[in-house]
């Protein structure tokens, strides 16, 4: 249990969901190479769709549920402001009165305006009457992503990644970085000690337009006494240039997660308490 504890705990992540109707709008002009091509789809009120799988192993091994993502992201000026995102994990037996099955049930994310909802899984337990979302404490950032290491939405990681390819055939663009490197890439300091040296094999695939329409990933990790855990995450990402209006739920049907106490536990105590 404590070595499906610990790869759950790399893996667990929001995914997108259902959004509006989709009208997709050429840039102006041909774009010159794909960091541009990415720049020019940062338009207000636009966005993209994205469907992500992601598995885990122990000792390559299966190990853990299999998260599935699908939905939608939406742009600013200079990249992604906010998202409506659900996760899903299938492939595990989670009885229905086990203290982790609502940690495997659906679970909707809205990120938008520094804000982040929740509704469903751990944040459907003993809510007010009346309330269905809770207000989640701190920056929306993490929510916006999924198990998906590579962030194509920064230029600077997309020109990194792309420059360090070691394989380019029929759009495929093969090659590995270190979880240091791709900090930096990202403008972060460098990853300190064995973490750092850590490398994530990458496939990113490109269209004729010069978007990215898929990334896939897969990390390995020495955790000890755990094992050898590693993650895959196979991302797709369609529909570039979508109008897309991604706005808060009703604030009456909003209560804050500080206002709850522990009624509805945090995702870290989830875990420590089923490892024990």
């Amino acid at each position: 249990m404590r070595r499906l504890i610990a790869a759950t705990a790399l893996t667990v992540s929001v995914v997108a969901v259902a959004t509006p109707a989709f009208a997709y709008s050429a840039p102006a002009s041909a774009p010159k190479n794909p960091v541009e091509a990415l720049k020019k789809q940062f338009v207000a009120g636009h966005g993209v769709r994205v469907s992500e799988t992601s598995r885990m192993y122990a000792d390559g091994k299966s190990a853990g549920p299999v998260g599935r993502m699908t939905g939608v992201l939406e742009f600013g000026k200079s990249g992604v402001v906010s998202s409506d995102l659900t996760r899903r994990s299938k492939g595990i037996d989670v009885k229905p009165d086990d203290e982790l099955a609502s940690l495997f049930s659906p679970t909707r994310y809205i990120s938008v305006k520094g804000q982040t909802y929740a509704k469903g899984g751990i944040y459907a337990q003993d809510l007010p009457e009346g309330k269905k979302w809770v207000r989640l404490p701190g920056t929306p950032e993490a929510s916006m992503s999924g198990s998906q290491v590579i962030n194509v939405f920064d230029p600077s990681v997309l020109k990194t990644i792309l420059k360090g390819a070691k394989s380019v055939r029929g759009g495929v663009h093969k090659g590995a970085i270190t979880l240091s490197d791709l900090s930096k890439a990202s403008g972060g300091g460098p990853m300190p000690g064995k973490f750092g040296k850590v490398k994530v094999d990458y496939a990113v695939t490109l269209n004729s337009k010069q978007l990215v329409t898929r990334v896939t990933s897969a990390v390995k990790m020495d955790f000890g006494v755990l094992g050898v855990m590693s993650m895959t995450a196979d991302t797709k990402y369609t529909a570039w240039g979508s109008k897309v209006s991604i706005v808060a739920p009703p604030e009456d049907e909003v209560v804050d997660a500080a206002d709850l106490g522990t009624d509805v536990p945090d995702l870290p105590s989830v875990l420590n308490e089923a490892a024990q």
